[in-house]
């Protein structure tokens, strides 16, 4: 700072007025900017605010229903007592032990006679104990919020199966196989824990994909099921076939059929064998090898490129394509929700500005009267708008004074330091020997510079103001 002549003469030169007005255009203009910063940062919080208000709409369950009127009077509190996790947890459990017991059952008494009184008191309990959850449930939701929901469906149809069984209330034809459903209680397990509703609910979305990619590979297996009918229906037709050596063998199936026309005797069977083809069990042996080892070596490689090539474009290729669409839906999944949020969030959006519309659609005076009502100030916010308003002013009176104060010490050391420069100091040197060898011969006493040593300058004390501590 001292290096510089003009600012020091600056300093120097500036008055005690003048140093004041300095100050207060600093403290003003720092004020200024502390202010637009607080603006900025006030902006950024409720643009913030504004953007968390409106993040996705969770796909949260519905609120429990109000409070009604009559035998509905707690159907709100049913509702809530219905959706309690540990409710939930504990029919869980009640399907779980419904189904070990079914697995018990038929493991150890498999026609139901030996324990027959044992499994009929299991089978009311567990009819009792799903009749009154599925009463709850229809009270808690009815009616509407029930019926939509396909899980809530298939509970109603399976306690009701259930019902007519432990009544012992006899199906006509058929409908007696109606009884059978009670093995399926267990996927009433899949609406209570979400992990295993969550595959579901995918599988169910990837059907179609799915569904296609299956007709793909149906399709080819008909292909070579109709070459197969016409190419091997006739092999072995007289009971025997004869193999490269020459020999005459037997091709009787175990079932006492001719082998061609067992497995490719029509569509549907040659149809069957491809799928045995496909899945691998015992093909080889069974199915190839027959037509494999025949006498002709042309008709062996004509048999070995059709096994061959079925079995790797569907073993291999449309099998995994099947695979590959499944994945695809089931990853596919998460994404279309969250897509599905954001159109929620943009319907939100455009509601919004449908709202805001009038105003600017020549609306204009409702505008106008809007913002005049708005800007229109209660007694309370002008008296609180004074009241920071002089406070404001008291901070900043007291920030110049405390900066006139820091200006006039600074003045004051500046003043202290360039007097110090100006004293002219002494510098005291050693003592010289008077008689000095010289090679050139010159004389030997040259003198004696013997100064008294002068003291140094003591430094003063320069008190340093807060401002610039």
């Amino acid at each position: 700072f001292l290096a510089l002549p003009d600012v020091r003469d600056s300093a120097l030169s500036l008055t005690s007025k003048e140093t004041a007005m300095v100050a207060a255009a600093a403290i003003a203009n720092a004020s200024a900017a502390k202010k637009d910063k607080s603006a900025a940062e006030d902006e950024e919080l409720t643009a913030s605010a504004a953007s968390s208000s409106k993040k996705r709409p969770s796909k949260a369950e519905a609120p429990p229903p109000p409070e009604g009127k009559g035998i509905w009077k707690y159907q709100r509190r049913a509702a809530v007592f219905y959706g309690d996790v540990k409710i939930q947890v504990g029919v869980a459990g009640l399907i779980s032990g419904n189904f070990v017991c079914n697995i018990i059952e038929k493991w150890i008494d498999p026609k139901g006679t030996e324990y027959e009184i044992v499994w009929m008191v299991f089978e009311t309990f567990w009819n009792v104990m799903f009749t009154f959850e599925l009463g709850l449930n229809m009270y808690a939701n009815w009616l509407w919020p029930f019926w939509k929901s396909a899980w809530n469906i298939f509970d109603f149809v399976v306690v009701v199966i259930g019902l007519l069984t432990t009544l012992q209330i006899p199906l006509p034809g058929p409908l007696g196989l109606l009884r059978m459903m009670r093995a399926f209680r267990v996927f009433r397990l899949f609406k209570r824990v979400k992990s295993l509703n969550k595959i579901m609910v995918s599988l169910s979305k990837a059907v179609p994909g799915v569904a296609n990619a299956f007709f793909i590979l149906l399709l080819v297996m008909s292909i070579y099921a109709i070459l197969a009918v016409d190419l091997f229906r006739q092999y072995g037709a007289d009971g025997t076939y004869t193999n490269a050596h020459g020999v005459d063998v037997d091709s009787t199936t175990g079932r006492g059929q001719p082998y061609g026309y067992e497995y490719f005797g029509n569509f549907g069977k040659s149809l069957y064998t491809m799928f045995q083809v496909l899945t691998g069990e015992s093909w080889s042996e069974a199915v190839a090898r027959p037509l494999l080892m025949g006498e002709s070596v042309i008709d062996a490689f004509g048999v070995a490129f059709f096994f061959v090539s079925f079995t790797l474009i569907n073993g291999l290729v449309l099998i995994n394509v099947v695979v590959a669409v499944l994945l695809e839906k089931m990853v596919d999944d998460e994404p279309a929700e969250e897509a599905d949020a954001d159109a929620a969030l943009e319907d939100e959006e455009e509601d919004d500005a449908a709202v805001e519309e009038p105003a600017a659609n020549g609306h204009a005076k409702e505008a106008k009267e809007a913002k005049e009502a708005k800007d229109i100030e209660t007694p309370t916010e002008a008296e609180d708008r004074t009241s920071l308003q002089s406070e404001r002013v008291s901070n900043l009176q007291a920030d110049i004074a405390s900066m006139k104060n820091d200006m006039v010490n600074i003045k004051t050391n500046l003043a202290v330091i360039m007097s110090c420069m100006k004293m002219s100091s002494k510098v005291a040197t050693p003592n010289l020997p008077e008689n000095i060898p010289l090679p050139d011969g010159g004389p030997r006493n040259i003198g004696q510079v013997n100064s008294e040593a002068a003291e140094s300058p003591k430094v003063p004390n320069i008190s340093i103001p807060g401002s610039l501590s």
